[in-house]
């Protein structure tokens, strides 16, 4: 028995569990396999050399595919030991590409998809970035005078003998609840955080906080196009493999993670089953699949390229996420700035009114 069996045969359910690959290892394990699979190498040869230069979780992984292979089973087998690290499709396409012997090819678009995945996920939080720093520097800031200059002046405000302009009496409650009650709000607050990431993903709350994410005025056609740009990325992906179609669908819906979409393919999957077409199946939810969609399935169910189309769909709805997060953007820096300006002059005029009063009467 070689060494790499052993280690394989020694190794704990933990460490199967512990093993951990980020996206872009997933990425680049597709990537690398293609290429060495793509120069003539052997399945076994090309895991060998990946095995040399890899360290730490996909070392483990990559032992315990070598072990797997040389013990008679597929690629595809090896992976199934790791359903944590690879997903349905990952482990689906791979099998496809061994039965039908296009396994270089699957994991090259393998690889495409999960590089478009990446991409995708890298302009989202790109996007976002700039409004989230600006958010939290402002709420820091407001937190900071709140909790630690209003209680100082509170003081003063309630001695001074002048009309008190209605800013400042609401400043005065803001400090005395902070005073008094901060440590409550900050713990309050923070189970409050802590119970909703908790809970947000149950089978009773996933439901509601997708559908008002996409029922949401600006930020629902960005999630809406999001999930387009992934499903049909992925269906896509799998029909131009040469998956057979009723292969393809349960593995697309496995893996989207939006409810609302979840509820739509698994209902397209049933219709399909019946005898329907896959746009028959959508056309009744404008809100999830809009009509330039539907028309585009139509026209690739009609000419036998589904697959092309889907991934065009894949394309446009990437270009659409993209423009509308840059408009977004754009559109939250000038809000954001007035909205930090306006709290920034209030705290200011309800500060320094009482104080001129008092040493204009002097």
């Amino acid at each position: 028995m070689s060494d790499a069996q052993l280690q394989v045969k020694g190794a704990s359910l933990w460490t199967k569990l512990s093993v951990r690959l980020s996206h872009t290892e997933l990425l680049l394990l597709a990537k690398y396999l293609s290429v060495l699979l793509q120069s003539g190498l052997p399945l076994g040869d090309a895991i060998e050399i990946l095995l040399e230069q890899s360290k730490k979780s996909l070392k483990v992984i990559l032992t315990s595919l070598q072990s797997s292979i040389q013990s008679g089973h597929t690629f595809a087998d090896g992976l199934e030991k790791y359903p944590h690290v690879f997903s349905s499709v990952f482990i689906n396409l791979v099998r496809a590409g061994e039965k039908s012997g296009t396994l270089q090819k699957n994991l090259q678009q393998l690889a495409e998809q999960l590089q478009k995945e990446h991409d995708l996920q890298a302009k989202i939080r790109g996007a976002m970035m700039y409004p989230s720093i600006v958010a939290m520097s402002a709420i820091t800031v407001c937190t900071g005078i709140v909790v630690f200059v209003l209680p100082n002046i509170t003081a003063l405000f309630k001695s001074l003998d002048v009309p008190l302009p209605i800013t400042t009496k609401i400043l005065l409650v803001v400090a005395d609840v902070a005073t008094h009650y901060g440590h409550f709000i900050l713990l309050g607050t923070i189970a409050a955080v802590v119970f909703f990431l908790l809970v947000k993903n149950t089978r009773f709350v996933k439901p509601i906080v997708h559908f008002i994410e996409l029922r949401s005025p600006v930020i629902g056609r960005i999630v809406r196009d999001t999930n387009l740009a992934r499903i049909t990325l992925l269906f896509g992906t799998l029909l131009n493999t040469g998956m057979p179609f009723d292969d393809t669908l349960p593995v697309t819906i496995s893996v989207i993670k939006n409810y609302q979409y979840k509820k739509l393919f698994e209902e397209m999957e049933k219709s399909v089953k019946e005898g329907n077409t896959i746009t028959a199946a959508l056309q009744h939810h404008d809100y999830l699949v809009p009509p330039i969609a539907l028309r585009l399935i139509r026209v690739g169910e009609e000419t036998g390229s589904l697959g092309d189309m889907l991934l065009y769909l894949s394309t446009f709805y990437e270009k659409e996420v993209d423009d509308a997060t840059k408009n977004v953007t754009t559109l939250i820096e000038p809000i954001m700035i007035v909205g930090i300006g306006l709290m920034v002059g209030v705290l200011a005029f309800s500060i320094i009114t009482p104080i001129y009063k008092v040493v204009g009467s002097i």
